[in-house]
């Protein structure tokens, strides 16, 4: 599924660049998820396959053309037309990455114990936007207070434990190798 997601916002992202609506894409796709939230019939028929998919690019036509970028609409109606709009949110998210990286933009998420201070949240962001060479972070808090102290930083799906309840694991671990 994720190799799917991928091909489509690949496909999505290049023809956004090219006509240079990247951003305007990304706010137009952000709307069009909250629609489908809030409208599950809505989002229930496009997803219907014994619905004639005509009928169901017709719907998308009325409800978006001339609201948002006619590529989202474009891109809307293809999905109807490979029956893959159940996969929309995942190649909104999967975009979303893309744009980022394409724009040199870390994602990552700070894991703590207790809320930080943006002055620490600064100083993290700025550690990891050297160690990674990119031109900017964007960074979400989670707090766990299972950590106990310190943090884990997640980019991508690499996790760096530096919290005292990783530390503790490792030295249980150490300990049991004895």
């Amino acid at each position: 599924m994720q190799l799917v997601n991928t091909r489509y916002a690949e496909a999505l992202i290049d023809v956004t660049e090219e006509k240079n609506s990247t951003d305007k894409v990304l706010n137009n796709l952000v709307q069009v998820l909250k629609l489908l939230e809030e409208n599950r019939e809505f989002y229930s028929f496009l997803l219907d396959p014994q619905i004639q998919k005509e009928s169901r690019k017709e719907a998308i036509i009325k409800v978006f053309e001339g609201r948002i970028e006619q590529e989202v609409v474009n891109f809307l109606m293809l999905l109807v037309d490979k029956e893959r709009f159940e996969n929309i949110r995942g190649i909104v998210e999967e975009y979303f990455r893309l744009a980022d990286e394409r724009k040199n933009i870390l994602n990552m998420t700070i894991i703590s114990a207790f809320p930080l201070e943006d002055v620490q949240i600064n100083r993290i962001k700025e550690k990891y936007k050297k160690l990674y060479n990119k031109t900017d972070v964007k960074a979400k808090l989670i707090i766990d207070k299972s950590l106990i102290g310190g943090v884990k930083i997640q980019i991508g799906d690499k996790v760096i434990d530096d919290s005292i309840k990783g530390r503790l694991l490792c030295l249980k671990e150490a300990l049991l190798q004895r």
